[in-house]
């Protein structure tokens, strides 16, 4: 078990909770996908669609308009839409590094802050997960303060099966 205090550990519950329920803004990358792919599709596909209905062909203007503009807006979404949760969790992480390294910083604003550095120091959007810190400089930032960021990354990995990120966690058996 950790050695943080009953009150401690209720402060960092407290914060990991309003953390889950604020979850980090979700990546419009995958959207400019979408949209790249259906211009394309269209593009591609209508000129066979002219052929079976030629009606259709008063829309082509249109069609192609809306053809080229998905396949643009999709490029620049999947380019600048995507990192919108990986800025918030870096924004979070740092606004965490520099409360931690405030020597009059309170108790409890500490262990908001280490609660807040580890559950925003990895994002996990899409296929893969980006770590927000490095250790070895934050480290170095929180100084005498990691065994307060060390205790509470114990306790959500004994308590929410949370990655360790400070604490090197070996579970007994």
């Amino acid at each position: 078990m950790s050695p943080l205090s009953p009150d401690d550990v209720s402060v960092v519950e407290t914060a990991r909770q309003e953390l889950d329920e604020l979850p980090l803004p979700a990546a419009r990358g995958t959207f400019g996908c979408l949209g790249g792919l259906a211009g394309t599709a269209l593009l591609a596909a209508w000129p066979r669609l002219l052929d079976v209905v030629p009606e259709l062909s008063f829309f082509s203007p249109f069609a192609m308009l809306f053809a080229v503009a998905a396949i643009l807006g999709g490029v620049v979404m999947g380019v600048s839409g995507g990192p919108s949760g990986r800025s918030a969790a870096r924004a979070a992480v740092e606004a965490a590094l520099r409360v931690l390294e405030d020597p009059d910083a309170a108790r409890d604003e500490q262990l908001r802050a280490a609660t807040v550095l580890l559950t925003r120091s990895c994002v996990s959007q899409g296929p893969s997960v980006d770590l927000m810190i490095d250790r070895e400089e934050a480290t170095g930032r929180i100084g005498d303060r990691i065994d307060v960021v060390t205790d509470v990354d114990r306790l959500l990995v004994e308590r929410y099966g949370a990655a360790p990120v400070f604490a090197e966690w070996e579970p007994d058996g």
